[in-house]
């Protein structure tokens, strides 16, 4: 009698960080699990992939032959990690691509950048909510690509809310939703009960980088908004000197974070797990 594809392959810890890493954010390439989990190395990463693919842990994706793979998390896959990650009900399996593909590989891209790259500088992220999972716990006027929280050791806890433009390219749709985060906070409002979030944006297009850029600082809409080219943040890192405002210097997420412009307050409230 035939064993269970989980019972069929011994899973490693690394093998259990791999599910759990592509159950949270639903797809990723295989390009990102190389730098999530094994320092770049392809060779391991196909290793271990092909291994899990093998036991229907994960399915592959394979758009066309130019592009990289794309893996998801199976119902024996997600069966499997099921004792080790809390909230697992949110997790959905995956039977198709999504149509804004794209845009949830971007979202990621920054996600696995902040991942890697804030343990160098004493911080870590304490928890993250994607906007599905956001969604899960009622819909609110605003719902971030989205919202986590840095612990930045010794100094304080900061929220942040991702907005991730791919290809847009409406002003008039952006400043939309940038407005509602302007009139929320300054209502003193909360966003899924956190308060007082710094607004990060990433955006695709140098050129529209640039126009939501001039169209914020028209309207004056303070310092707490800062923005990325998505390029820039996969070869330089998230965390780095990347992000601009109403100037052309740039600034490192610590220094956003920390610069005079914004309130030095702690994001004590985080959501229900």
């Amino acid at each position: 009698m035939r064993g269970s594809p989980r019972q069929r392959l011994r899973l490693a810890e690394r093998d259990l960080w791999i599910l759990e890493g592509i159950a949270q954010m639903r797809f990723l390439t295989t390009s990102q699990l190389s730098k999530l989990y094994f320092d770049g190395a392809r060779w391991y990463v196909n290793k271990r992939l092909r291994n899990l693919l093998d036991a229907g842990l994960v399915k592959v994706w394979v758009r066309n032959l130019a592009e990289e793979n794309i893996y998801s998390i199976t119902p024996s896959g997600l069966s499997a990690i099921r004792h080790r990650t809390s909230g697992i009900s949110e997790f959905k399996i995956p039977y198709g691509l999504v149509e804004n593909l794209e845009h949830l590989l971007n979202i990621n891209e920054v996600r696995i950048s902040l991942a890697l790259s804030l343990p160098q500088l004493g911080a870590e992220i304490s928890w993250w909510r994607s906007d599905w999972e956001l969604r899960s716990h009622g819909r609110e006027r605003i719902i971030p690509d989205g919202l986590f929280l840095i612990k930045w050791h010794g100094l304080k806890e900061q929220a942040y809310a991702l907005e991730v433009d791919n290809n847009t390219r409406s002003t008039r749709t952006f400043l939309k939703k940038i407005l509602a985060y302007d009139g929320l906070q300054a209502r003193a409002g909360k966003i899924y009960g956190i308060a007082n979030a710094i607004i990060l944006v990433s955006v695709a297009d140098p050129k529209w980088l640039e126009r939501y850029r001039a169209s914020v600082n028209r309207l004056r809409l303070g310092r707490r908004i800062w923005f990325a080219r998505v390029e820039q943040m996969k070869c330089e890192g998230a965390s780095a000197a990347v992000w601009v405002n109403g100037e052309e210097k740039k600034y490192s997420l610590r220094e956003v974070t920390f610069c005079p412009y914004g309130k030095d307050k702690s994001a004590h409230e985080t959501l229900s797990k």
